[in-house]
């Protein structure tokens, strides 16, 4: 085998050798302009260095110097939006204390004595209500949120006594609700639907009835006067039809409360 690897590798370097001497005079004419062309890149790198110089620096440091700069260019407006929000909170606090003060004010003269008076004895008077009309289960426990004293601070009073007011009719009124809702019982619901179907057929056949008659009133034609005097007087179909339609209407309405004592008594039996 050494003759044969001699031969492949003497064959690779004439190939390379008559490569080189081809491409020699082709790389001495593009000698020139490479050398322009990476004298400016050169040029281009040399300024960009002295334009940013930050571009020496490890990754790292041009991180935290980045993020140094927007945390210098955000924090003076970021602390003024701060100051305004505190200032704000501020003249909202004061503000309030004033009125809750000149409220207070109020309510301690004689006249506010008497509304918070009243108040207090609308609130007791439906409280007496409410345990009277939804009283109370066994399992329920007293309300402990007694309200402060009216000479304390008659606001904050006011301000309790109806917020507990409204707290428990809420409570007794979804409890009562509740039960309600949880007693129903089928059977219930069954005598319902049957009572208000009864009464649409009965609504129905009304109205039927009012159509009829207004359209035999609309198409009976006048009679002309006799000319001698008739000697057995005509019923006039008018008073027919009101006479027939009483009884055909209490018919009705008798088979309509017959039908539903009967699906009554079929829902008793299922």
């Amino acid at each position: 085998y050494n003759p044969l690897l001699t031969w492949a590798l003497g064959t690779a370097e004439d190939v390379v050798c008559r490569a080189v001497t081809v491409s020699a005079p082709l790389v001495q004419k593009l000698d020139r302009p490479l050398q322009l062309v990476d004298q400016t890149l050169v040029k281009g790198i040399d300024k960009l260095e002295v334009n940013a110089p930050i571009i020496k620096e490890q990754p790292a440091d041009i991180y935290q110097q980045a993020r140094t700069r927007v945390i210098e260019s955000v924090k003076p407006h970021i602390e003024k939006v701060c100051e305004l929000r505190s200032a704000s909170q501020q003249r909202a606090a004061s503000l309030k204390d004033l009125s809750w003060r000149k409220a207070n004010e109020v309510l301690a003269t004689q006249y506010g004595s008497l509304a918070v008076n009243g108040v207090d004895t609308t609130a007791q008077l439906a409280e007496r209500l409410l345990d009277y009309y939804f009283p109370k289960s066994d399992t329920e426990s007293e309300d402990d949120n007694v309200p402060i004293s009216a000479k304390d601070d008659p606001v904050l009073h006011t301000v309790q006594t109806v917020g507990r007011l409204s707290n428990k009719v809420a409570r007794l009124v979804y409890r009562t609700v509740s039960t309600q809702v949880k007693s129903l019982r089928k059977e219930d619901v069954r005598d319902y639907v049957a009572t208000l179907i009864a009464v649409l057929r009965l609504t129905q056949y009304l109205n039927f009835i009012n159509e009829k008659r207004q359209a035999v009133e609309a198409g009976s034609p006048k009679e002309p006067a006799p000319s001698h005097p008739a000697t057995t007087p005509a019923v006039p179909a008018s008073n027919t039809t009101a006479t027939s339609t009483p009884s055909s209407s209490s018919t009705t309405t008798s088979d309509v409360v017959a039908t539903t004592k009967s699906s009554k008594t079929l829902q008793q039996q299922d």
